[in-house]
């Protein structure tokens, strides 16, 4: 169960942190930032947060 938090854990970090990438890159490019931006911005740090607790939970 360890390996399989751990593993997981990274994954939802690196989805999380992309997907607030991806959300400071749309902002930049329009100039603002709209509802998508702040639900992908929400989502991604919740997803990253998570998957921190889940690998250092299994460590």
């Amino acid at each position: 169960m360890g390996n399989l938090s751990f593993y997981l854990g990274l994954g939802l970090q690196l989805f999380g942190f992309t997907a607030v990438g991806l959300c400071f890159y749309s902002g930049i490019q329009t100039g603002d930032y709209g509802r998508v931006e702040l639900a992908q911005f929400i989502l991604g740090i919740f997803f990253f947060y998570t998957g921190t607790y889940l690998k250092n939970r299994s460590a």
